[in-house]
């Protein structure tokens, strides 16, 4: 099993389900009850995993509890049952199982099936840390990078992350990288930031990849390289991460270690504007407005600027205001001045001023 993203709720991947075996090097009846359902999983019959571990679980067999918690989890036999997912998982992680310890911690963590306990979380996260499960160890480290369910200590993440990267996890490789680069828990080593943000992209962590992205695009830890960045980003861009693909439509724009392309940037920008991601918005707003790779469109502009703004972007919120001003739609534009006025953005306060000046607003309009 992988940890995901950061440490949010994660998915359970079977090909690392059951190697907790170390409880059944005997030929006993349980040890080979186990590899019948374990050769039935495989095999993709549920159903007869379902009931060989059933049998095993109510018995009381750790390992079996903890997968028969995962065909709960996954619907795989059975009706999918967060419920009894987490009654398994609790029942095994109280007898030893590492992995059930774990999974039942992220359980609590995302609030998915149980109600969200950040101090339980912590409980079985570390648990399952302290007797050697990686995940676990990245989890924990994370768990007090965020102060989550437990004291926020940086140099505790370093020491958990550092378990768990020793190990080849990504994630904790991600963050220990991370870590070195801002100077947080350890002293700040460029060099230390690149080597470990290296690792954990190549093994394809795509939040790493954009580092190594702007590792390379700033010269920091390595001697810069547009058409290493260029890679870098593409392939964050290409697994989906909007941050990334923002840039890479930046990159496009500018045309730095590619050739210069709007329509390629205005692609890119649109991946990342759809899943939400403000930069590309204002971006693509401007493209919109100045008819730059796509055909002029003030009303796009507007809705893509609108987007963003709704979402607190100051830049935005002038921009949308600078276009109802140009269609003397006073007061929305000061409106949305304002909007931007309030998070201390100097341009949109001088233009409130202007409009005070030319008697647009009232001298204490729209503040």
């Amino acid at each position: 099993m992988r940890l995901l993203r950061d440490i949010g709720p994660t998915k359970v991947i079977l090909a690392a389900l059951l190697i907790s075996g170390a409880a059944y090097l005997t030929l006993s009846s349980a040890y080979i009850r186990n590899r019948k359902a374990f050769a039935a999983y495989e095999a993709q019959d549920y159903v007869e995993a379902f009931n060989q571990w059933k049998g095993l679980a109510d018995a009381g067999d750790a390992y079996a509890q903890y997968s028969l918690g995962v065909l709960y989890s996954q619907g795989q036999g059975v009706a999918r049952n967060g419920i009894k997912t987490a009654y398994w998982w609790r029942m095994a992680a109280e007898a030893g199982d590492v992995n059930a310890a774990y999974r039942l911690g992220m359980l609590y963590l995302s609030g998915q099936d149980v109600q969200k306990d950040y101090g339980a979380a912590s409980q079985w996260i570390r648990k399952a840390a302290e007797a050697g499960q990686i995940e676990a160890q990245s989890a924990l480290g994370a768990l007090y990078a965020q102060g989550l369910g437990l004291p926020h200590d940086d140099r505790l993440a370093v020491e958990w992350w550092r378990k768990a990267a020793d190990s080849g996890n990504a994630q904790a490789q991600y963050g220990l990288g991370a870590y070195y680069a801002e100077g947080k828990g350890v002293p700040n080593d460029d060099a230390q930031a690149f080597a470990w943000t290296a690792k954990a992209a190549n093994q394809g962590q795509r939040n790493a990849q954009l580092n190594m992205a702007l590792m390379y695009s700033r010269g920091r830890g390595v001697p810069a390289n547009d058409v290493e960045a260029v890679k870098w980003f593409r392939e964050a861009a290409e697994q989906g991460l909007p941050a990334a693909q923002h840039q890479l439509g930046f990159i496009y724009s500018e045309g730095r270690g590619v050739t210069k392309s709007m329509s390629f940037a205005v692609s890119w920008w649109l991946k990342a504007a759809n899943q939400g991601n403000a930069d590309a918005q204002v971006n693509l707003g401007l493209t919109y407005y100045y008819g730059e790779g796509v055909p002029r469109n003030i009303e796009a502009a507007m809705s893509w600027w609108r987007k963003a703004a709704d979402q607190g972007n100051a830049i935005a919120q002038i921009d949308l205001g600078a276009a109802y001003y140009d269609r003397r739609n006073y007061e929305e534009a000061a409106r949305w001045f304002s909007k931007a006025a309030a998070q201390g953005n100097a341009e949109a306060r001088s233009r409130l001023e202007v409009m005070r000046d030319g008697k647009l607003i009232p001298e204490q309009g729209a503040l």
